[in-house]
């Protein structure tokens, strides 16, 4: 009998090859998905105006600066579903959408049927009454970021702005009450080469770690099993008005004092 595979994700690109890759590897999936729009109508409808606007703000930050579409392309299939209504569709997925990943259905949900393990990737900060949901060892967490180090958003921007170039990559890890807080399976780190940027460097290593899990899940289903080492007592939280458009604006400037010389006709320097 092939494990069964429980998804907790957003809408993303990544989170869609997440799930198509944990499909093919697996025959079937259960799929809970909190997409970005819901979780950015919860910040206004809570009244969270402060971080909705920078929601907003990044939003459309991405789209002037093409990253929302690069990662479309970068974590574009050839086979299988390409869409997430195409995924819902599929005969072995059990398929649900909730405009919060602490909704009380989506514990209702879980408590319908048992699965071998859980993955995360993308939704809010799981709540207690969620996770008392889901067996203790079985779920995991898919984190952009080089933990303990760097915590919630736009970790590998940050990791570039302060030249920390060894602590470019995404954390496996076991989810605990705690935000990004929980014991380290795993990191997968990227090194920056000529042409990256924060979204191409997180886009590689996002998928280097997508692709380790899946293969791993199949080797050895039950992630209680697998070895995990608590985290150490450092790092930083950074939030989405981290960024702002000041530090957009010192980063890169920063990269463009700190540029070499270049032979006439050589390629540009990235711009990171």
């Amino acid at each position: 009998m092939m494990p069964r595979v429980t998804l907790l994700c957003s809408d993303g690109p990544h989170h869609l090859y997440l799930a198509a890759e944990l499909l093919k590897a697996f025959g079937s999936l259960r799929v809970i998905v909190e997409s970005g729009h819901d979780q950015a109508a919860s910040l206004r409808r809570n009244g969270h105006y402060r971080a909705y606007l920078w929601t907003l703000y990044h939003g459309l930050r991405r789209k002037l600066f093409g990253y929302e579409a690069y990662r479309k392309r970068y974590f574009a299939r050839t086979e299988g579903p390409r869409t997430w209504t195409a995924l819902s569709q599929e005969p072995d997925v059990e398929f649900h959408d909730t405009p919060s990943i602490n909704d009380p259905l989506v514990g209702q949900i879980l408590r319908g049927g048992v699965s071998d393990a859980y993955v995360v990737m993308g939704t809010k900060k799981i709540g207690s009454a969620v996770l008392s949901a889901i067996p203790a060892g079985r779920i995991l967490n898919i984190h952009g970021g080089y933990l303990p180090d760097y915590k919630g958003n736009h970790c590998f921007f940050f990791a570039l702005h302060e030249g920390r170039h060894d602590r470019l990559g995404t954390t496996i890890h076991r989810v605990s009450a705690g935000l990004d807080a929980g014991d380290i399976v795993s990191r997968h780190c990227v090194q920056p080469a000529e042409g990256d940027n924060s979204e191409t460097l997180y886009s590689r290593a996002e998928k280097a770690a997508i692709d380790h899990l899946v293969a791993r899940l199949r080797r050895t289903p039950d992630v209680s099993t697998w070895d995990s080492t608590p985290q150490e007592a450092r790092g930083r939280l950074y939030r989405m008005r981290d960024r702002g458009p000041l530090v957009e604006l010192a980063h890169h400037l920063g990269r463009g004092w700190r540029r070499r010389p270049v032979a006439r006709g050589a390629g540009k320097e990235p711009v990171r």
